[in-house]
């Protein structure tokens, strides 16, 4: 059964970067996830993150984001602890000017809150679902989430409200909050992670402010403990086309694949067939998988992450 082994909070002023406390120090096969809200549109990079230029596997996976029309910034991240990752922290970066040289884009940095939740991997837990939800329009009092289609072990809630510290409460009875972190200058902000234990098909709970009104943003993530895997391989990201000011912002996915050579595991890209031929296993993007490819794979600390089907 899915269970929370810590939770966290953190926040930063005027920063150029967050450091996220994870609450301890997660083992091999926790699921590590983090939600940072902030209040401009300023690019945020990963822990680990490296250009394209470096052909390093990025170790995080974004879960859907969101942007107020006020343009603060929601965003979730998620990464199943590996035999190659260490310490109880974990440093998202903000990318400020005059880095880009794009004009009224450049911002020199953000106020920032985050929540980080490490779940105990002993139940092979992994992320079945994700989405992010907002509104339309600016100061709000109320919200209500986009379903969560699909039946699961437990859904997690996080909501951000750029504009005020009151406090955010769950129309949901059953479900409770896990944390929540507030930063008063310069205009306020709230973050709230709330948790339902076996959620149901289409759960779609509505998130309120106690007092006041802003910005308010959802991000929603559900996880399974079936065992009922697929793997998605380490990633880089490129631009499209060119690494030009025009595509800065703009960056696609380019999956590595990782193969397993009598028990030595690697993440390649450009493979020969020769290369594919001769490896005793393949994992490509979307590859189902069994736990104990899960365990190998984590055990190789060689990147990349998983999603339940079910």
């Amino acid at each position: 059964m899915t269970s929370i082994k810590f939770s966290a909070v953190s926040t930063a002023s005027s920063a150029t970067s967050i450091t996220v406390s994870l609450g301890g120090t997660p083992a091999v096969g926790d699921l590590v996830l983090v939600f940072i809200g902030v209040d401009n549109e300023i690019i945020m990079h990963q822990p680990g993150w490296a250009s394209e230029f470096t052909q390093t596997p990025n170790p995080w996976f974004r879960l859907e984001g969101i942007r107020s029309p006020d343009s603060a910034t929601f965003s979730g991240w998620y990464h199943t602890w590996n035999a190659a990752d260490s310490g109880s922290s974990a440093t998202f970066t903000f990318i400020a000017a005059p880095t880009l040289g794009i004009g009224d884009k450049d911002l020199p940095n953000a106020n920032a809150v985050a929540v980080a939740l490490v779940l105990n991997g002993a139940s092979n837990t992994a992320v079945l679902e994700h989405n992010g939800y907002g509104s339309a329009q600016d100061f709000l009092s109320t919200v209500v989430a986009s379903p969560l289609k699909i039946a699961a072990n437990t859904a997690f809630h996080a909501v951000f409200a750029n504009g005020s510290t009151a406090s955010l409460s769950d129309t949901d009875s059953v479900a409770t909050l896990v944390a929540q972190t507030t930063l008063a200058t310069p205009a306020g902000m709230t973050l709230a992670v709330f948790s339902r234990v076996n959620s149901p098909v289409v759960y779609k709970p509505g998130f309120t402010l106690s007092s006041g009104r802003a910005s308010l943003s959802i991000q929603a993530v559900s996880v399974s403990d079936s065992g009922v895997l697929v793997y998605n391989p380490p990633y880089i990201e490129e631009g499209p086309m060119a690494d030009n000011r025009l595509m800065a912002r703009y960056r696609i996915n380019r999956f590595f694949t990782v193969l397993n050579n009598t028990g030595t595991f690697t993440a390649r890209r450009y493979l020969s067939t020769d290369d594919v031929a001769a490896a005793t296993q393949v994992f490509t993007n979307n590859k189902q998988v069994t736990l104990t490819d899960r365990t190998n794979l984590l055990t190789a600390g060689v990147g990349g992450d998983f999603q339940a089907l079910i």
